[in-house]
């Protein structure tokens, strides 16, 4: 029995360590048994020891099991709107580490707060650890949406929170949790990586399928390449790499495959626009300068500041940026006649 002469939060804790305690040592007593025992099956077992536990506590009839249903698996009532969490998580590898809850965490049960994860290697030998929940998640990684990675063996201060330098009770409130992660991971990443996956917006979901540039209808080539030029003002440069990033945004984005990106825009050799002779990729814009400036326009900061390498917060108008850039690029592969054209024709477009 646990007197309740401490804080509730104390007692929580309390009932969680003497839960371990009784779950290793049953193991060595029923070892078969909880070698029978997976993820749903540990909850339940874990539910029935914390309620004979908590017997003169203040969570006495008061500790639910909501399991799969919500976030987190166990909840511990002080009262109606005060409670604390338990999540399970189980392996049967001779590990720690396991793939955790979406940082999302849209089925989190309300007023619950101090979460805590006990962990079961359910394979021998068997063991059992419990740790604050934030303590033990040191990554992210991608299913069909961003979901934490559990390791229960890391140190304080090498949680994923400590990376990204933002408590968890903070980044969870977030509109958007995905966002600073999104921009410490970006900040990982090697020239020309993406992340496939985005964000959590219906508007930016996409097929499940990975599709090939050949098989594409034109239609789709023309809106891509608009889009493309968009948020790669540096295909109008020389850079010999500009398709690298391209190639990796076009799979993370859009799910599609191009093993010839230089002949999507450059194919047919020159075009003729006033007085001169310009590459290929320069009819796209003459052609459709309104196009692209309307997509410009729904690229969002963190993009900008991504694939622009431009921090957003000095950004005043998008199109005069992109403008800007676009005249930036293609002074190294310009002629200055050619130049001044294309200067001319990019400030006469509104």
């Amino acid at each position: 029995m646990i007197v309740a002469h401490n804080n509730d939060y104390n007692i929580f804790k309390q009932l969680l360590e003497s839960s371990v305690d009784h779950l290793q040592k049953d193991a060595l007593v029923r070892n078969d048994y909880y070698l029978t025992r997976g993820g749903t099956c540990l909850e339940k077992d874990v539910y029935n020891i914390l309620n004979v536990k908590a017997k003169d506590t203040v969570f006495e009839n008061n500790i639910e099991l909501v399991s799969g249903q919500k976030f987190p698996d166990i909840v511990a009532y002080v009262h109606q709107s005060k409670a604390y969490g338990l999540e399970i998580k189980t392996t049967k590898a001779n590990k720690w580490k396991s793939v955790g809850s979406s940082i999302f965490e849209g089925t989190r049960v309300e007023h619950v707060e101090n979460i805590h994860l006990l962990f079961g290697r359910l394979s021998n030998p068997i063991a059992f650890r419990c740790r604050k929940y934030d303590e033990c998640l040191y990554d992210v990684a991608i299913t069909h949406s961003p979901r934490y990675l559990i390791d229960m063996d890391i140190d304080i201060g090498e949680s994923i929170f400590a990376k990204v330098g933002i408590k968890y009770n903070t980044l969870r409130k977030l509109s958007n949790p995905f966002e600073p992660i999104k921009e410490y991971l970006r900040s990982n990443l090697k020239e020309g990586e993406d992340l496939w996956w985005i964000d959590n917006s219906e508007e930016n979901v996409r097929d499940v399928s990975v599709k090939l540039w050949s098989n594409l209808l034109p239609k789709e080539k023309d809106r891509l390449r608009l889009i493309a030029l968009a948020y790669f003002p540096n295909l109008l440069g020389n850079d010999s790499k500009k398709y690298a990033r391209l190639a990796t945004w076009l799979v993370s984005r859009f799910g599609i495959v191009n093993h010839a990106l230089r002949d999507t825009f450059s194919a047919g050799g020159k075009i003729n626009f006033g007085t001169e002779e310009f590459p290929r990729i320069f009819e796209h814009i003459f052609k459709n300068i309104h196009v692209i400036l309307t997509e410009v326009m729904s690229i969002e900061n963190n993009d900008i500041k991504h694939y622009w390498d431009i921090d957003p917060k000095s950004i005043h108008n998008k199109q005069v940026l992109w403008k800007t850039l676009c005249l930036q690029q293609s002074k190294s592969t310009l002629s200055d006649n050619q130049y001044k054209i294309f200067d001319k024709f990019l400030q006469n477009t509104v």
